[in-house]
């Protein structure tokens, strides 16, 4: 299963065409946005329209994504996978419009899918993955590993500013 994420949009007259590819994770368009792929990026997706229209595409993308746990710092792969809806309007200037509307040159005769979905595919990657919904992490003091072992730091002395209003509670006042 080669990068066969180019539409033929001559194609589209007959009827709907539909794709299936990779985007391996050497591809140029990973390159600067600091996402490790734990393999490569499968793709379905089927395409009809006209290019006069519009071309509707929906599929499904599957990847797995190599990346760290933001409280441990343990290693952490992800599986991410979306079905999407993508229309690519003729009358739409590229980089206008939302998430699922895309322009493209009714003149042209090939639609590549590729940068479109390496674009949902780095939406879809957490800002702040986890290992685990209870990963304590590490404390900043000491270093102790919270998930495994009890902080190893002398409790913090209150703030002495505070003593006035502690003695009124002491003494029922407040």
């Amino acid at each position: 299963m080669g990068a066969v994420l180019v539409i033929d949009i001559r194609r589209l007259s007959e009827a709907p065409v539909r794709v299936e590819g990779v985007i391996a994770d050497d591809h140029p368009g990973w390159s600067g946005t600091d996402v490790e792929l734990g393999g490569s990026l499968n793709v379905e997706a089927t395409a009809e329209g006209s290019p006069t229209r519009g071309i509707w595409v929906r599929g499904s993308l599957k990847g797995r994504l190599k990346t760290a746990c933001r409280r441990c710092l343990e290693p952490l792969e992800l599986d991410i996978s979306e079905s999407f809806h993508m229309l690519f309007d003729p009358k739409t200037a590229e980089g206008e419009g939302d998430l699922d509307l895309y322009g493209f040159d009714a003149g042209a005769d090939e639609l590549d899918l590729r940068p479109h979905l390496i674009e949902r595919f780095l939406l879809l990657v957490p800002a702040f993955p986890e290992c685990a919904a209870g990963c304590a992490g590490y404390c900043a003091r000491c270093g102790a590993d919270l998930s495994e072992e009890e902080c190893r730091c002398a409790p913090a002395e209150s703030d002495p500013r505070w003593g006035p209003l502690r003695a009124l509670k002491a003494e029922g006042e407040i």
